[in-house]
């Protein structure tokens, strides 16, 4: 079964769906590990079978997870359905939603940040040297940066796209790589790059 590439999430109960914390916990897990049932997702994320098997199965019905090769009997392996995700909103109910998943991501990515620099020491030095911080300030037309987020988009997708372990090489390790892109507030600039005059 070929899996789609990419999947942009507008609709207000796939938004609402993704913000509880074990179903984003689920996709986690099974992109990491490429396949699981509810029972090895248990293990994982740390909830009993039942509720994996509810919230898989609502993933699914949802267009997040298909069935995956491989069950026995009643313990059916689910998997991605997609390689990536953005988000959007198309009406007043699916921003809200989406500003709910946002918030719910960024304080979910941040706390993983946190614990990465604490743990940091942990791994080998090729892991420590690969990882880190990186920060710069662009100075480009929102139609440039929106080409730039798509061209970084475009690299990753070689690596993102090995849902499957068997395409993953020998050695791999699951770095993740966040990118929070914002425009920075400048003082005595407007929001459309003009500069503002001030009273004196």
């Amino acid at each position: 079964m070929r899996r789609e590439a990419h999947r942009r999430i507008a609709d207000e109960p796939s938004l609402r769906a993704l913000t509880h914390p074990t179903r984003l916990a689920l996709i986690e897990a099974i992109g990491l590990a490429g396949t699981m049932t509810a029972t090895q997702a248990s293990e994982a994320v740390g909830e009993s079978p039942t509720a994996c098997a509810y919230h898989l199965r609502m993933l699914g019905r949802l267009g997040f997870l298909e069935e995956a090769e491989g069950g026995h009997g009643r313990e059916r392996p689910w998997r991605l359905a997609h390689t990536g995700m953005s988000f959007g909103d198309d009406d007043p109910m699916a921003t809200k939603a989406s500003e709910a998943l946002e918030t719910a991501l960024t304080e979910r990515f941040i706390a993983r940040i946190r614990t990465s620099q604490v743990t940091r020491n942990r791994y080998p030095e090729g892991v420590r040297a690969a990882a880190g911080i990186t920060q710069s300030i662009v100075f480009a037309t929102p139609e440039e940066f929106a080409t730039l987020r798509e061209e970084i988009a475009r690299l990753l997708a070689a690596f993102t796209g090995r849902l499957d372990p068997r395409l993953r090489p020998h050695g791999s390790q699951p770095f993740e790589i966040v990118m929070f892109s914002h425009v920075l507030d400048v003082p005595g600039q407007g929001a459309d790059g003009a500069e503002t005059s001030q009273d004196t």
